[in-house]
């Protein structure tokens, strides 16, 4: 981006910044932070003209010129201290007051030269002239560089030194060498004004661009903020809708696996009351007693055990539901085994084989019942693709094909280079390509809008990538999908 120079970009030029001597607080700082420029300009420059000028000029001169830049170089380093720590708690009034005060420091600087010219014509040769021409020369082109911030101080620096000094070495100086280099100051002058100018709009567009940035900075970090918060909120709520999800068919899954023992209870139940209704046993006779309490016995064993069933099921699923708290150092078949615990039953009741080869004994960090979420998420939709594509009718058709066909699945752990992975794959055909890159997305669900919410594979890659670190893919095969579910482990 180029910068037009000619233009300030508040639309001020030179003559409404004389006048308005209203500046940015933080060119102010610039200013007055550059104190080599003050250092060079109020002790180093005038001890060096001193030495030159010793033995020429009158020492009694001399050194009341040198005392007033040092005195000047204390007032100045003193009220830009006191500036310094105004700017951030005064009103612009309190500050143009101090600023003020340091330019008429900067304009008796000036003055001070000027005087030394006059000197200098007056008691030393023609090369001391020349000597003090280039020291000014020096001193108004650092000028440029050490005072620009503030349009002001290099504004009365260079005026004051090059119009006065231009005027002395016209009518003091007594040659046309003298003549020429006040011309050299005139036209000196002519460039280093605008040149100045240009230097001050450089940095006044840079501060003013930087404030724009951080404007711009801060509105971005708030949209951030704000769509991060956004984020999480929709995350928060798909998960809980997934769980909503998760829970029906967890109820559905406990209904079918309590079903059994319950049917079982019942018939023993009916059992031992068609034997009392119909008299089998003649309770007054201890040899029917005996056989009666041997009955009774025998099926308070079998509800017994019905019981227990009843309660490794709530077990099973009471630890799906229960949130983890801190990631366990567990082995990947862990909670495979925990997820099988819940379906494999019932997917076998329907026909369907699982087979397992776990061969890792590696334990990583992990939320064991996110993984275990995870694997029954893959496992119900394999169950439920079997079904669709009605397998287990096939089973029964004229088809020789299909009757050749068993639904099974098939989940593995194995240890791969720096990674360790569950391998879950299937015979049910695969995933069409045109779906295949969308199952993950949130919402997207090929079963009907009763079967299926499209959150469980959504939020399974979001708990095993984002949650535990790891990776969820899938692809298909010969005969049907495989997913894989891997973690990176340290060598």
């Amino acid at each position: 981006m180029k910068y037009d120079y000619k233009k300030n970009i508040d639309n001020k030029g030179i003559i409404n910044r004389l006048i308005t001597l209203d500046y940015h607080k933080e060119l102010i700082d610039t200013l007055l932070k550059n104190k080599s420029g003050a250092l060079a300009t109020g002790v180093v420059a005038p001890i060096m003209f001193s030495s030159f000028m010793y033995g020429y000029i009158p020492s009694l001169i001399l050194i009341c010129w040198l005392m007033i830049h040092f005195l000047l170089f204390s007032l100045r380093t003193k009220s830009s201290a006191k500036l310094l720590s105004l700017l951030d708690k005064s009103n612009k009034k309190t500050i143009k007051k101090h600023l003020v005060f340091i330019l008429l420091l900067i304009f008796i600087n000036a003055l001070l030269w000027n005087f030394s010219t006059v000197l200098t014509l007056i008691y030393a040769d023609e090369i001391h002239v020349i000597f003090l021409v280039g020291a000014l020369f020096a001193l108004l082109a650092g000028s440029i560089a050490t005072l620009s911030a503030v349009y002001h101080a290099v504004f009365i620096y260079a005026v004051s030194i090059i119009l006065i000094s231009a005027f002395i070495f016209f009518f003091i100086g007594a040659s046309n060498n003298y003549s020429f280099i006040g011309l050299s100051f005139v036209l000196y002058f002519l460039v280093i004004i605008p040149t100045s100018f240009r230097v001050y709009t450089i940095i006044n567009n840079s501060i003013l661009q930087k404030e724009e940035i951080m404007k711009l900075n801060n509105a971005l970090k708030l949209k951030i903020s704000k769509a991060i918060s956004d984020t999480e909120k929709k995350e928060k709520l798909l998960q809980q809708q997934t769980r909503l999800a998760q829970m029906g068919e967890m109820i559905s899954m406990i209904a079918h696996q309590w079903r059994q023992p319950l049917g079982a209870i019942s018939s023993a139940i009916m059992s031992i009351e068609i034997k009392l209704v119909m008299g089998k046993f003649d309770l007054t006779e201890e040899y029917d007693r005996e056989k009666f309490l041997k009955f009774i016995n025998k099926k308070h064993k079998n509800i017994n055990n019905y019981v227990q069933v009843l309660t490794t099921t709530i077990d099973d699923f009471r630890t799906f539901f229960k949130p983890d708290r801190a990631k366990q150092l567990i082995m990947l078949n862990i909670p495979v085994i925990q997820a099988l615990k819940i379906v494999q039953t019932p997917m076998v009741n329907k026909g369907i084989e699982i087979k397992t080869n776990f061969q890792v004994n590696d334990k990583i960090p992990l939320y064991q019942n996110e993984i275990m979420q995870v694997i029954l998420n893959i496992l119900k939709n394999s169950e439920d693709n079997f079904l669709e594509k009605k397998w287990l009718a096939a089973q029964n058709s004229d088809d020789s094909d299909l009757n050749k066909l068993t639904p099974f699945i098939f989940i593995e752990t194995i240890k791969e280079k720096n990674i360790i992975l569950i391998r879950i794959i299937d015979n049910g055909g695969g995933i069409p390509d045109t779906i295949l890159s969308n199952i993950f997305d949130p919402y997207f669900s090929t079963k009907t809008e009763k079967d299926g919410t499209g959150l469980g594979l959504y939020m399974s890659k979001v708990m095993i990538e984002e949650h535990n670190g790891g990776k969820l893919s899938v692809a298909n095969n010969a005969d049907g999908v495989c997913f894989e579910v891997s973690f990176p482990i340290s060598s």
